[in-house]
């Protein structure tokens, strides 16, 4: 989700779109998920409003899929001491400098005094014995992953290793967790096995990384017929996630979010598919210098974003404007550019400030 640094025409051009698309997701995930809890599982508003939320969530593997493209590419060094300020210290460090911002936001929406036992409670304590804000989980995560980067790297570069990771990886980590959710004859067997072994290494975001890096490298050698099936996949997968979601969430009377998530086997086609659709148009669209420098400024733009759109959402709740206001059809997606609007001036005003710059690049 970090930004690229660099000129524009020292950058990967379409990784800038991949980067603007992540970052409308993300945003959205978050308005769809305003009101779902609210919704009859049973209504068109909550099919509508969790399509749009198990679309949105490709958004966080799209963010970690660039960062793999780039940190693992083999013709980029990446000392150990280069990861370890630049990448991990450094999200640690904005972790916990944006988790006091956030508490402060609440202390502040809760109507607080700020009196010394409100900072020492509410403030400094919370830094050690509560989570941060709801969006801030990545910031942590990423700086783990990028911690395998000297460990994975070399393994990676070869594409039969690669192919042989994320395999393993679509199996342990994404098929059958996801069909544990659901019921099938001899679901006790598969639970016993995964009970009495360890996938860790195959799971979490490192599969998500990798899967960045294959596309990255290789997918330029995807015929036409392979690219349309993608195409049909992660098309395909999207409508099944909606028809798996609703019905499960209705047989449970409430919502499940078994299909909501990273996780789910349909989100790593959805995501892939996008990732390479947004490539191509990337590609095509990018050849004149305006266009790659309007990129530029977008993809630069989207970290600061993240980080304070929910600040953003939480200013317009207050002044009653939430995806209520009309169908969620039109009200998410509305919302969602509405939000990114009004977060980008602020994130590029923030970015010429030379202390704070460093907080939302």
């Amino acid at each position: 989700m970090e930004n690229e640094k660099g000129p524009a025409n020292s950058r990967i051009v379409y990784l800038d779109l991949v980067r603007i698309t992540a970052c409308i997701l993300v945003v959205m995930v978050h308005i769809s998920a305003q009101q779902i809890e609210d919704l009859p599982v049973d209504s068109w508003q909550f099919v509508i409003t969790n399509s749009y939320n198990c679309l949105a969530f490709t958004g966080v593997a799209l963010f970690v899929m660039i960062s793999g493209a780039l940190a693992l590419d083999p013709r980029k060094e990446n000392g150990l001491k280069k990861l370890l300020l630049h990448k991990t210290i450094h999200f640690f460090v904005l972790y916990y400098i944006w988790k006091a911002f956030y508490q402060v936001v609440n202390l502040v929406d809760a109507g607080a005094r700020f009196t010394m036992a409100d900072i020492k409670n509410d403030i400094v304590l919370a830094l050690i014995k509560q989570n941060g804000y709801y969006h801030l989980w990545y910031l942590p995560m990423i700086a783990i992953v990028y911690m395998a980067v000297p460990v994975v790297k070399k393994s990676v570069a070869e594409k039969k290793v690669c192919m042989y990771f994320l395999c393993v990886f679509f199996v342990t980590a994404l098929l059958v967790p996801t069909m544990l959710n659901f019921e099938f004859k001899f679901k006790y067997l598969i639970v016993d096995f995964f009970k009495a072994n360890d996938f860790y290494l195959f799971g979490g975001y490192l599969g998500y990384f990798i899967l960045g890096h294959f596309v990255h490298s290789w997918s330029k050698n995807l015929t036409k017929r392979m690219r349309s099936l993608l195409y049909i996949m992660g098309i395909s997968s999207f409508f099944l996630a909606v028809f798996l979601g609703a019905s499960h969430a209705q047989l449970a009377g409430k919502p499940t979010y078994v299909m909501n998530t990273p996780f789910a086997v349909t989100t790593f086609f959805i995501a892939a598919a996008l990732f390479v659709g947004v490539q191509a148009a990337g590609e095509k669209i990018s050849r004149s210098v305006k266009t790659q420098k309007v990129l530029a400024f977008g993809a630069g733009r989207t970290f600061g974003i993240y980080l304070l759109h929910p600040l953003a959402i939480l200013l317009l709740d207050h002044l009653g404007v939430s995806t209520n206001l009309c169908t969620p059809i039109l009200s998410i997606p509305l919302l969602t550019f509405g939000t990114v609007l009004l977060c980008m001036p602020i994130s590029t005003l923030l970015s010429q400030v030379p202390l704070i710059r460093i907080l939302i690049q």
